[in-house]
């Protein structure tokens, strides 16, 4: 028996999502797509807060309430992982944890590459250093990717020990091979979806025409290498 779990708008979410962070990731290397790297990681921000929305008010199995994150249901599943004694019909406990963790850290980096942003551009008086804000972005950054390595890898084990259910599956099509109750979006559910893949978009535009000092771009980084020069 099949059972529709994953509802559309959480699947665009996800591949959003990892488009989004992936492309931002790169480009941030790359001092030429400055602005690029801004819009992907405010679009990446904003799909972030939309989903913790959708979270509190979304249907089943995409609502935060059906994420069984209690050290309880840790327990059970490490102990059960390897047998069929307990099949989650949404995200399992340390899936859930992860995903949770995944959210927080983006919304947070998102944000944290807006203020170094702001500080390197004199849009805000912040008041924090900007090489501290530059390495926390760095971390936040590099963490994200480990948090989705640890993704992969739970969703590669699923794949090996729990094939039959259809985890892999279901991100693509929404449905799982089990035995509950079916994911339905209301009303309420569809105008939110309007909203929440309209305003990350609009919100890629508009970060990536933010201007760019770039004389004190420059400066800084003739200061970094002259910098790290003379450590040589």
């Amino acid at each position: 028996m099949k059972t529709y779990i994953w509802t559309l708008p959480t699947r665009i979410f996800h591949w959003l999502l990892a488009i989004g962070f992936t492309v931002a990731y790169i480009l941030g290397d790359f001092d030429n797509f400055e602005n690029l790297h801004f819009a992907f990681g405010a679009f990446v921000g904003v799909l972030i807060i939309f989903r913790i929305l959708f979270g509190l008010y979304g249907p089943t199995y995409s609502n935060f309430k059906d994420f069984p994150i209690g050290l309880k249901n840790q327990i059970e599943f490490i102990k059960s992982y390897f047998s069929k004694t307990k099949i989650y019909a949404g995200h399992n406990p340390t899936a859930s944890v992860i995903i949770l963790f995944i959210l927080l850290t983006g919304l947070i980096c998102s944000i944290s590459g807006y203020l170094l942003y702001a500080s390197e551009n004199n849009v805000l008086n912040i008041g924090i250093n900007q090489d501290l804000l530059e390495k926390s972005h760095e971390v936040l950054a590099n963490l994200f990717l480990i948090l989705i390595g640890m993704h992969l890898l739970g969703v590669l084990g699923d794949k090996l020990f729990h094939g039959k259910v259809g985890t892999l599956q279901s991100i693509f099509t929404g449905y799982k091979n089990i035995e509950a109750k079916n994911a339905k979006l209301n009303s309420f559910h569809k105008t939110y979806v309007f909203l929440w893949f309209l305003v990350p978009f609009y919100v890629f535009y508009l970060a990536y025409g933010l201007q760019i000092n770039k004389k004190d771009k420059e400066t800084k980084i003739e200061n970094k290498e002259q910098y790290e020069h003379d450590d040589d």
